[in-house]
């Protein structure tokens, strides 16, 4: 029966919404350092899913689509329970910044999972690893572009040791109902076996998805129609599980994409798109101009940013100011992408 999920000796009570603050550290202003959870507990038996939103502290709308949920979710009519943490990195996101702002050789949570040290990173992850994960049976990340750039894509493992994992990974990638998956070797290649659900599905044996969709910094209209995508997804990846009533959508096709080329600059300067911000998953040919970066000083362009193959655009940006290797464009290689049903 639901009840089981349980924080600071309390159990969820089925059939009820609940807050809590998990207690990490200490800081040296005498202040504690704590991460939110909502816990949505429904009255019949069922899996449970973690929802997590801001292990960088700089990618924040997705904070709004976790609130969202929340509010919409009525545990009267589920089976299971959603544990919502919206800031997995309070120390991070109260600076706005992606990095965890100390000064350890472990500045990004998303890389230090289980958390062997005494670093904030690594004691927010030590916290996550003991208390959270062990209570879900699926996991879903929100990782959005950094302001002024957005994704366009939902990630899943394919590189885990147990093939099984993988499997009902690409499940819920599927019912998340966006039509451009990501095939990722999570552990061996990116973000690695440190990132929170590297280590979930490669050690603890959790299904898990990236929702890369969104970003802030553009129109109001183009950042309510990422959410409302993230949103929806959430809800059909609950159906998926049983947590909520109804199919779970399911799509006639699915670009499956294999391989993947960031161009991002080389040098600073204030980023020119060539392309407008809703052109993200468009099409583009090798050799397209992208953008440009121009001198915020002399006005000269300083470097041309180009496709280097045929393909989509699953990272687009805005005209920002860039510091060398910043986000500007990605592309998905289309000779290593396939529309599947």
């Amino acid at each position: 029966m639901p009840g089981t999920v349980r924080f600071n000796g309390q159990d969820a009570i089925p059939g009820q919404k609940s807050f809590h603050w998990l207690k990490v550290t200490t800081r040296l202003d005498g202040s504690d350092l704590n991460i939110p959870i909502h816990v949505v507990s429904g009255t019949q038996a069922g899996p449970v899913l973690g929802l997590f939103s801001t292990l960088h502290g700089g990618e924040w709308l997705s904070i709004e689509m976790l609130r969202r949920v929340t509010e919409a979710l009525d545990p009267t009519s589920m089976a299971g329970t959603v544990i919502v943490v919206p800031v997995a990195n309070p120390a991070a996101f109260g600076q706005l910044t992606r990095m965890t702002p100390d000064e350890s050789d472990a500045p990004d949570l998303n890389r230090v999972f289980p958390g062997d040290y005494t670093w904030t990173s690594t004691l927010l992850a030590r916290k996550i690893t003991d208390e959270i994960l062990p209570q879900t049976d699926a996991l879903m990340d929100f990782h959005l572009g950094l302001w002024g750039a957005s994704f366009g894509t939902i990630v899943y493992g394919r590189d885990f040791t147990d093939p099984a994992v993988s499997e009902r990974s690409l499940s819920m990638a599927r019912a998340f109902g966006h039509p451009y998956i990501e095939r990722e070797q999570l552990v061996s290649r990116f973000p690695g076996p440190g990132s929170m659900l590297g280590y979930a599905g490669e050690v603890m044996g959790i299904p898990s998805v990236i929702s890369e969709i969104g970003g802030a910094g553009f129109s109001p209209g183009l950042e309510e129609s990422w959410i409302e995508t993230n949103v929806s997804g959430m809800f059909g990846v609950m159906q998926e599980l049983g947590i909520v009533e109804g199919p779970a959508p399911c799509l006639d096709r699915y670009l499956m994409i294999e391989k993947t080329h960031r161009v991002n600059p080389s040098v600073g300067g204030y980023l020119h798109p060539e392309l407008s911000e809703d052109r993200l998953m468009s099409e583009v040919h090798e050799g397209d101009l992208l953008g440009r970066v121009i001198s915020p000083h002399t006005f000269e362009e300083l470097e041309r940013l180009t496709a280097p193959a045929d393909g989509r655009l699953y990272l687009i940006s805005r005209p920002y100011p860039v510091n060398p290797g910043d986000w500007a464009f990605g592309v998905v290689d289309n000779a290593y992408a396939t529309w599947e049903s």
